[in-house]
């Protein structure tokens, strides 16, 4: 049965898998785990176990003491009185509109770029014409989370910082794509021919250099 669901090629039993935690050997799933290997038939009793103690038993403490100490700071029962949606709405910075005057005032042009440097307003351009999805897809890109803080982008810390990319020869600019240090909100922008050659290599920078450091 196993070779007729092979797993990237290969059976589930290749794979050396035993009922252990994953890069925790010592952490048994469940008893004598260690020399339990996994295989086609317990692959769901694996991955149940896996998710169990990932999601739930393995962080269980560190919720307690959150929930714990949040609740000295604000009483938990009046969160009762907001539905998850309100909840997020409070927190969450990043339904304001991106204006602008409001990003103008929350972009630092550094090392290449100023104000006035004609590839920083046309990413202001770019980014006032985002829709929500496309801005949630920006922050994940810039600083590794789709949200941002409350009080929007001008709160972001560090500030936004987008400084000049360099090309090297014989490749001009038109041929990177733009990269990011996501610990420092830092983005590397070419300097392009025209706004719409950024815009398509921004977006497929933001696409495809998602939860990775292969444009970092």
């Amino acid at each position: 049965l196993e070779k007729e669901f092979p797993l990237d090629g290969c059976a589930v039993s290749d794979l050396c898998l035993d009922f252990t935690v994953p890069g925790k050997p010592e952490v048994e799933l469940v008893p004598g785990g260690s020399g339990k290997p996994v295989t086609l038939a317990n692959l769901g009793e694996y991955v149940d176990l896996v998710t169990k103690i990932t999601l739930r038993d393995g962080v269980l403490r560190q919720f307690e003491a959150f929930e714990k100490g949040f609740d000295e700071v604000f009483p938990m029962r009046h969160l009762r009185v907001f539905s998850p949606d309100e909840l997020e709405l409070h927190i969450r910075g990043d339904t304001e509109a991106w204006g602008a005057e409001m990003l103008r005032s929350s972009i630092k042009p550094d090392h290449g770029f100023h104000d006035s440097s004609l590839p920083i307003l046309w990413l202001i351009t770019i980014m006032s014409a985002m829709d929500r999805n496309e801005r949630r897809l920006f922050m994940r890109f810039i600083s590794g989370s789709p949200t941002l803080p409350a009080g929007g982008l001008r709160k972001l810390n560090p500030r936004l910082t987008v400084v000049r990319k360099e090309a090297e020869a014989p490749l001009t600019a038109d041929d990177y794509l733009p990269s990011v240090m996501t610990c420092a909100n830092y983005l590397k922008l070419p300097d392009y021919s025209c706004l719409d050659v950024m815009r398509e290599r921004l977006f497929k920078a933001m696409r495809e250099g998602q939860l990775s450091f292969l444009l970092s």
